[in-house]
């Protein structure tokens, strides 16, 4: 498994806001895609808290961008410490051919659809940061940052460092959380507390 830093926050201002503050600070979009996620969960370990179950998904993942697209599976792994900020995660991911053939065999092995997460991406970054605007089902603006970048030439070394990017461009967030978890925001908004998931 490859592990990883990244930070996501959501944003608390509209989206035309948000580039403009990010042009103001010298970002210029490098990139946009539509990344199209199905969070599958086995039957028998639909229970406990969105986190716990996040950390059993498997996700089909769909990537649409201009000149092709991508499929694949992925697993994601998170590790939280007492204030459920995130202190280690990393993924797996498998390219396959075909969606339905891939749900079709892990519905077989007892999975059933959990959510779904349609993103769409813009890449914006300088000479020296670089970060990804979500549009998340078209409700929530997030901002995530990971540690290797694809257009600045840098990659962030610590988690202190991918915060400084939104705090010195002054983009406002909220509740000052810098480890959002876009999955259990859906998952709340889907099925409201945890225990009504399992009535």
């Amino acid at each position: 498994m490859n592990y990883e830093n990244e930070i996501t926050v959501e944003v608390n201002t509209t989206l035309e806001d948000l580039i403009s503050i990010l042009e103001n600070n010298g970002f210029k979009l490098k990139e946009t895609y539509d990344l199209n996620d199905i969070y599958l969960i086995n039957k028998v370990d639909k229970k406990g808290d969105y986190l716990s179950m996040l950390n059993k998904c498997v996700l089909i993942r769909h990537i649409i961008e201009e000149n092709k697209e991508t499929k694949m599976l992925t697993y994601k792994y998170k590790e939280y410490n007492e204030n459920n900020e995130i202190t280690k995660q990393g993924k797996v991911k498998v390219k396959v051919d075909d969606i339905d053939n891939s749900r079709l065999l892990f519905e077989k092995l007892n999975f059933e659809e959990l959510i779904k997460i349609n993103d769409h991406m813009l890449v914006y970054a300088t000479d020296k940061d670089e970060l990804v605007i979500q549009n998340v089902n078209g409700k929530h603006i997030y901002i995530e940052i990971e540690d290797k970048c694809n257009y600045a030439d840098r990659f962030y070394n610590s988690i202190d460092e991918m915060k400084a990017v939104i705090i010195d461009s002054k983009i406002p967030i909220k509740d000052n959380n810098f480890f959002v978890k876009k999955a259990e925001i859906e998952l709340q908004e889907t099925y409201g507390k945890v225990g009504d998931l399992h009535e």
